[in-house]
Parts: structure tokens; sequence; C-alpha cells
């Protein structure tokens, strides 16, 4: 591309973020290889087209006797933008350019473009506000949590011609979380896809989603052959048998697979077809489909089958109800034992057991008969004096009080009487599996997500749970069929995941139950470990392909 201008380094605040030249030109490469031949005008939309460099990459990707029949057409809110735009695309070659000074969504539109290109916005709902975020889902038709790329997304969709190509650079969230359910429905049911390109932690953009970019031509007719590569850092050592390249998007140009080594560093490149169910999109190949097949012969539970999992307690103000210093405050505000708990975190989580807990949680619940309410402040003066030195702080948490909850509760408390259970509790960010038992009544932080069994379920199956969930094999299972991974190589275990988890047969597997039982008792060791690593490979019919190593799966020992 060109020596262009561009606008605070290509970035800008409120969740916009230019595209790399790079990148864009990549972007455009894939889309326009997906739109076959157009007869007579090209009409090609950016919603958002800032400094009009998607606009340009697509013109470059194009055949020169093509370009002269291409009308592009920007939207951009900002004005500064829209000038750097105008001037960026003087003289490139084109039939026509029509750049607005206007917001694309708050607009109407029909049908009329044959490529749409875009890297939209990346706004959540927290930021945007509930009551826009509102809006956009009525208007647009989504659901669950909204951001707003996935706006754009659909608006996109509903202005291309039919046959017209989507060309989307976007975060790779929506690929694997409940809340892109809705964007998911709508390019399957909507699009043909042609290809994804899941770019991983491979830095190739500022911002601080992992992207990904999808091609689709508009109109459904069944084709289910859509591409997938995916690439991410190589974070186990290169050996000689990696692929040299110039660059991560210089590997996917030239279709390589597997360790490719960089000046930017070493990737692994996978490539399959694209894996659809309800919840996940993921990546298939003849290979994982084999894998898999062989677990689920094996299978005979899921985790979500015989305990719940969910996340801990989310106070929503922690400066107030969770502290290390309650021994140093006046005795007069010293809450009463009773009501101080001990809090385990991510700081403390360790595979098989925990660290002792580093804080406390003033927790002013209690149940009986298995509902929960709030403990009367009159009973407790010493917490009753705590709570109302920071009435103010609390209060703002005018949320609690509209739901008809009182002043000083914590906003997700859970059910007293589950935390006396013996449970499963790990974090939701780790590189690798982090999940430790307890039954010592502690209550789970919100940074952790934690599994009770459900009534009448046999005790043994919750060690059976740690065993397999603390195995290389669910680290491969979970990078097979959800693959959340944050920079850096960070998994995330979020409850949608988790409950998926696969359970062997119980009663085949009271060697692991044994061996599980052995670490509580005894501690862990690296020989116990291994043995537990490579029992649960073997349950599910599997030979261990990924041996325990101690810097593999606990990077905090």
């Amino acid at each position: 591309m060109q020596a262009r201008k561009t606008k605070h380094d290509r970035t800008k605040q409120n969740g916009v973020h230019y595209t790399p030249d790079d990148l864009a030109s990549f972007l455009a490469d894939v889309t326009f290889a997906a739109t076959g031949k157009f007869i007579g005008q090209i009409r090609v939309l950016d919603p958002a087209c800032g400094d009009g460099g998607l606009l340009e990459a697509i013109v470059e990707a194009a055949p020169k006797a093509v370009r002269g029949r291409m009308i592009l057409e920007g939207y951009e809110t900002d004005p500064e933008a829209i000038e750097i735009a105008t001037e960026n695309l003087k003289g490139i070659g084109v039939c026509e350019i029509h750049l607005h000074n206007r917001d694309f969504l708050a607009e109407d539109h029909t049908p009329r473009y044959d490529i749409a290109i875009a890297n939209p916005p990346y706004v959540r709902t927290q930021v945007m506000g509930a009551k826009v975020a509102k809006a956009l889902a009525k208007r647009f038709r989504l659901t669950g949590r909204v951001d707003l790329y996935h706006a754009f997304a659909k608006c996109m969709a509903d202005v291309l011609k039919p046959g017209g190509i989507l060309g989307l650079l976007t975060s790779n969230r929506f690929l694997t979380i409940k809340s892109g359910a809705s964007l998911r429905e709508l390019f399957v049911t909507d699009f043909d896809l042609e290809a994804i390109y899941d770019l991983g932690d491979t830095k190739l953009f500022v911002a601080a989603v992992l992207p990904v970019i999808l091609v689709g031509r508009k109109g459904h007719t069944g084709k289910n052959d859509c591409s997938f590569h995916r690439i991410y850092q190589h974070r186990n050592g290169v050996n000689g048998s990696a692929i040299a390249s110039d660059s991560p998007l210089q590997a996917l140009r030239d279709d390589l697979a597997g360790v490719i080594e960089t000046p930017k560093g070493s990737f692994c490149i996978e490539k399959g077809k694209l894996a659809t169910d309800a919840d996940t999109w993921s990546l298939a190949s003849v290979q994982s489909d084999a894998w898999l097949a062989t677990i689920r012969k094996h299978q005979v539970h899921t985790f979500g089958d015989l305990g719940k999992v969910r996340v801990g307690i989310k106070t929503t103000a922690d400066e107030v109800f969770i502290r290390s210093d309650w021994d140093d405050l006046p005795k007069e505000q010293q809450p009463e034992k009773p009501l101080l708990r001990p809090l385990l975190t991510h700081h403390v989580s360790n595979r098989w057991k925990a660290q002792p807990a580093e804080k406390h949680v003033l927790y002013p619940h209690a149940s009986k008969n298995g509902k929960r309410f709030p403990i009367d402040l009159k009973k407790f003066p010493k917490g009753a004096a705590y709570l109302e030195s920071h009435r103010e702080r609390l209060t703002r948490r005018t949320y609690v009080i509209e739901g008809g909850r009182e002043w000083y509760e914590i906003w997700v408390p859970h059910n007293p009487e589950d935390w006396d259970e013996p449970k499963i509790a790990y974090p939701d960010i780790s590189e690798y599996p982090r999940f430790f038992y307890d039954d010592s009544g502690a209550i789970i932080n919100g940074d952790c997500y934690w599994i009770t069994l459900f009534d009448g379920v046999n005790p043994d199956w919750l060690l059976l749970m740690l065993a397999v969930a603390n195995s290389t094999f669910i680290a491969k299972f979970y990078d097979t069929v959800f693959h959340n991974k944050l920079y850096a190589g960070r998994r995330r275990f979020m409850t949608q995941y988790v409950a998926k988890f696969p359970l062997p047969d119980l009663k085949k597997s009271s060697a692991i139950v044994r061996e599980v039982r052995a670490v509580r008792k005894n501690g862990v060791t690296d020989e116990a470990e291994r043995k537990i690593n490579a029992l649960v490979w073997q349950a599910f019919g599997l030979s261990e392909e990924i041996p325990w190593q101690r810097n593999r799966c606990d990077p905090r020992r």
C-alpha cells in the first residue's frame, strides 16, 4: 500500500482500532479472492472506514482491469478521519468514491453492495450502557450480551446483495462464547462461509481483542466446507522441523501448516474445516474427528451431568467485603468471627490443593432449609458498625437495592449451605489446568469457578473429575473443542466449557480414584501426577500424547 496519512497512529478511542497495513492487505486479498466474477459496477462498503485503509486495500487487491468499475462507499463518525480518508483515496483509479460523515447504524439501508469489508469498533455492553445496548439488540434482533461489532455485522449482512461477499475482521470471541450465539446463527443461516482465519495471539493487531477474519457469500445454499486456519504462538520450543517464513500472514498466504519460525517468533498453524454446534465453532480435521470419536466411545458422563459448575462470589464492592487486615480494624468495627470466612482466589490456586487463604470475606448471608437470606444486622453489632461505615459506598450499588436486596448484601453470594460441601475449584483464566479439591468450607471468589456434585451422586466422581481436569488430556480436549485462549496461551475455563468435560466409567477408573485419594492424603509428587495423567489417557482409550511435565502442567511451581 502507498504511503498514507493516518490518525493517532491508526488508533482511535471508544473501541476503534485502525487496521495495520499488512493485515488490511491480507483481509482485502482473501475477501476479493472469494468474489468470483462480477459483471458491471462493483459497489464496495466499509461501514466504519476510518482513514480509508480497508477501502484502499480492497482496490489494490483487485486486478487493474476491474478497479475502474468499483464504487467505494464509506461511513465514519469522525470528521477528521473522513478528511484523511478523502486524501488517501484520491487518484486511486476507481469509478466513484462516496464518504459519509454519518453513523452507518443510524440509517436505513437497502441491499445494494457487492462487497462489504470492515473492521468494526469493539464496544461492549458495559461501555455502551444498557440503554444503547438494548436499543441495538432490539433493532438488529440480537440476543445475549451485545457488542457494537455484533450490530455492525448484522447490518452489513442486511445490505449485501444476494451473492455479495462479506470480509470481516473482528474479535474471535464470538466463535466460542454464549454471547456470540446471535452472530454464529446469522453467519450459518444467511451465508455460505468460505474461510475463517483465527489469528489468535499473533499480536498482528494493537487492540486487546484476539482477531479473526471471516469471509462469506450472502445466501445460504447448504454449502458446508468452510476452511478454517488457526495460528497461535508456539510455546513448546522449536525443533528442526520448523518452517521459516517472513511473517505469520505470509505463512497463511503460502498455505503453510505446522510450526513456523518468523522474525516475530514461533507460531503453530492448524488447518481444517469449520465445525459448528450450538455453543462453539471450532476447527475440525480427520485426525481431530477420529480422536474425539474415540473419546465418545469411552465417555459415560460430562462434568455438567453430575455437578453444578458456577462462578464464585461477586461482591461488586471488594474493597469493603474482602480484606486481609480485619484484625487491624478498630475493635468496635471488627466483624464477628461467624461473618468472616476464608476466601480462595486465583492467587492461592494450586493443582490438587490450594494454598492457605490470604484473605477473608465478610459474608452477610445465611440459609435455612436451602433458602438464602441476609443476616440480621442487629445480631452482629460489630459487623453492622463496619458495614454502616461503608454505607455510602454500598448504597451506590443501586442495582442491588432495585433487585429487592438489602443494601449490605453481596451481589452474587450463592447458597451458603453449598460452601460446606466438598468441591473442586479453579481459576477462570490459566495457562494450564489448576483444579483443586476443597472441603474446608471456604468461599470461592469470582475470579474462580467451583463444582459441587448433585444430591445422591457418588462422591468418588468428584475425585475422578479432579484427575481428568488436571490432566494433559483435558488441555488437549479443551484446545480441540473450545480453544478460547487469550494472550500467552492462557485458557478461559468458563462454565460452558468445563460442564462439557468428559468423564470415563467410574467403575473402570478405580485406580485413578485411589491415586487421587493418596495425593490428597500424602501430598502430590511428580511420580503421582505422572501416573494419574497416564491413567486418564488410558481411561479414554488413548495413548498418552502429552507426557506430564512439571513446567508444562503447573507454571507456578
